[in-house]
């Protein structure tokens, strides 16, 4: 296995995954409107983190847009998102990152039926066009952007008609979505063998999960500039039913993750994700510190 960590496109972030001793970096290359920047600065300054990459000897093991509006209001894919895609996935292939990291937004105007079909209709898009660039592709399990190709039933119904398509998985996302009763361990016993890609980020929560309620707060938000300082801090300031701490004091059993990984043979890349409000500054470089030295103990077949 190799670890790594989620970082800013940066060169600088290079020599800071090496500082600490990680093997590569993962970068969000996400819309301008879910935190990420223009994909035309990402294309600028490709040539110096590329040369950052080469001099530090860390690499990219993934790019990830997983918050993509990629399908319009007719299911067909919506041109401009399409082309940002192929964008992100051409930037990727010029690092020499392995896998893009992908999402489906639901069509609000169509039938359950009709979106799971233009699922897979771009799906398949998005693999070939990776492939042909000597990439992988993997369907993130997270709900950021209306993404919903990310329970086992959709899974059942999108992996075996778009082959090679492979889960992004991050068990904190089902601890979330679930509960106290999150299904992880149930969804890594089945879906295990199709796991290409994985996050490492810890959570803790009271009561059930507020987030489709952010989520919906923050597309609001989004569509009534007037509000949107106020219900983007209510939608995400300070919250005292979640966290993100850092992976190993958290909730989430890694020791038994690490079991399912080893199951199915999993060698893949792990790709810590800071996220957390609250640890931030030096609280939060410990934090990354504290992850980096529990997860490398679990990784024992190294």
């Amino acid at each position: 296995m190799k670890l790594g960590i989620i970082m800013p496109p940066k060169p600088e972030s290079f020599q800071k995954a090496k500082d600490l001793g990680l093997d590569f970096v993962e970068f969000d290359c996400n819309p301008t409107s879910f935190f990420g920047v223009p994909v035309s600065e990402l294309e600028a300054g490709k040539e110096e983190l590329k040369a950052a990459s080469e001099s530090t000897g860390v690499e990219v093991g993934a790019v990830g847009r997983w918050a993509s509006p990629v399908l319009g209001p007719d299911g067909e894919p919506d041109p401009d998102e399409w082309a940002q895609v192929k964008a992100v996935i051409d930037f990727g292939a010029y690092l020499g990152a392995k896998h893009y990291l992908c999402s489906v937004n639901y069509v609000q105007e169509l039938s359950y039926y009709k979106n799971i079909t233009a699922a897979i209709k771009i799906l398949n898009e998005i693999v070939a066009y990776a492939k042909e660039r000597g990439m992988e592709t993997a369907i993130v399990n997270c709900m950021m952007g209306g993404n919903y190709i990310r329970t086992p039933e959709q899974w059942k119904l999108v992996l075996s008609e778009v082959p090679g398509l492979g889960i992004k998985y991050d068990p904190s996302h089902s601890f979330v979505h679930g509960g106290q009763n999150g299904a992880y361990l149930e969804e890594g016993l089945e879906w295990g063998a199709h796991f290409k890609y994985c996050h490492v980020k810890g959570v803790i929560q009271r009561g059930d999960s507020q987030e489709p309620e952010h989520w919906a707060l923050r597309d609001f938000a989004m569509a009534h500039p007037e509000l949107k300082d106020e219900l983007l801090a209510k939608a995400f300031g300070p919250d005292n039913s979640y966290d993100n701490p850092p992976a190993g004091i958290d909730v989430i059993n890694w020791r038994a993750f690490f079991a399912l990984l080893y199951k199915y043979g999993y060698d893949g890349y792990l790709a810590i994700e800071p996220h957390s409000a609250t640890w931030r500054g030096d609280k939060g470089e410990k934090g990354v510190k504290y992850t980096i030295k529990y997860i490398r103990d679990l990784m024992i077949l190294d």
